[in-house]
């Protein structure tokens, strides 16, 4: 499970940079050409919109792997470790739900926009295309904090990122509690 876990992560890595890449490479090319040469792509654009709006929902999942988005824990810090391990399993069970939600209604959004039959501007590809972004996101985020929860459950950790600030007892309590 692991080494399909690590996979997934470097895949998801790999399909970011790759988008954020020709991203950056088709804003560039674009600029020289208008500004330089006269001219211009108007295709460009449009790759670039939906390569970013892909970047955004695989991005928000490796945000939840790497713990780097904003939490907001002031009440929380202030329960003892046990409590903050409820209270963090409830705050996970809720942004399951709110992914479920997510892929479930960008889903049927994105089926609505292909029953439309709605083509891009320029490129004439289906639209649908950059609005199942937002159902993938969904079910990625929602397996990551699927992931997460197994790993507090399994008290693994209560929170990788904030070993650091617990106190020296707390640490040993949570080391006692993991080598159990």
């Amino acid at each position: 499970m692991q080494k399909i876990i690590h996979l997934w992560g470097m895949a998801e890595e790999i399909i970011v940079v790759t988008l954020l890449g020709l991203a950056s490479y088709l804003t560039f090319q674009e600029v020289i050409l208008r500004y330089v040469f006269g001219t211009g792509w108007s295709g460009s654009y449009e790759i670039t919109v939906m390569s970013l709006i892909w970047c955004t929902f695989f991005g928000v999942s490796l945000g939840v792997r790497e713990n780097i988005h904003i939490g907001v824990d002031l009440l929380v810090k202030k329960f003892d470790p046990s409590i903050q391990r409820i209270l963090i399993i409830i705050a996970i069970l809720c942004s399951v739900l709110f992914g479920i939600i997510v892929a479930i209604k960008g889903f049927e959004f994105a089926q609505f926009i292909s029953r439309s039959k709605l083509l891009s501007r320029d490129l004439r590809i289906p639209m649908e295309i950059g609005y199942m972004a937002v159902p993938v996101g969904g079910v990625l985020l929602s397996a990551r904090f699927i992931e997460r929860l197994v790993s507090v459950l399994k008290g693994r950790t209560i929170e990788a990122d904030r070993m650091h600030e617990l106190s020296e007892e707390d640490k040993k309590k949570l080391i006692r509690k993991v080598d159990r």
